[in-house]
């Protein structure tokens, strides 16, 4: 982390601290349209474009598992990796966020850390939310067949391991 900034509020006895860090936080904003076309056709892998973050390109990709896909899945993954070192590690810390377009409020992973290396470029929830949920049109995350999902994403370290 960074340096710490205490700020005084207007009452006396409330004190809030900030923490302050180099490297920006990233948000990427993800629009599914036409989303029940997806289960229709039997899509079982969806991926978003490459975004930037941290200096390293990304992309979210979900996949519909099971044998009639009862739970979507989500990963992290890095898109480019050739112009990386040997042996190269980036940490990053993200969640994923679904938008309930009724309430207004978002459904969260709980924000992970996750070394992402030579031999394991992606990351993420096999079983992160169930279709049957997501479908639902009394719970808002779907609504005129349209799905908006954000992610944060803050590179916290990398590592060049040398052998």
């Amino acid at each position: 982390m960074g340096n710490c900034l205490y700020v005084k509020p207007a009452t006396k006895d409330e004190v809030t601290t900030l923490n302050t860090r180099e490297a920006p936080p990233a948000h990427y904003m993800i629009k599914i349209e036409s989303f029940s076309v997806l289960e229709k056709y039997g899509i079982k892998k969806y991926e978003t474009k490459e975004f930037v973050a941290g200096d390293y390109k990304w992309r979210l990709i979900f996949k519909f598992n099971g044998k009639d896909s009862d739970y979507i899945s989500v990963n992290l993954a890095m898109a480019d990796t050739t112009s990386l070192p040997t042996n190269w590690e980036v940490n990053a810390l993200f969640s994923v966020f679904l938008f309930n377009q009724i309430s207004g409020n978002y459904l969260s992973s709980t924000a992970t850390s996750y070394w992402f290396s030579t031999s394991i470029n992606s990351w993420g929830w096999p079983a992160w939310i169930e279709l049957a949920t997501i479908n639902d049109p009394n719970k808002g995350f779907i609504v005129n067949d349209c799905c908006l999902l954000s992610i944060d994403i803050h590179v916290q370290d990398v590592a060049n391991i040398i052998n």
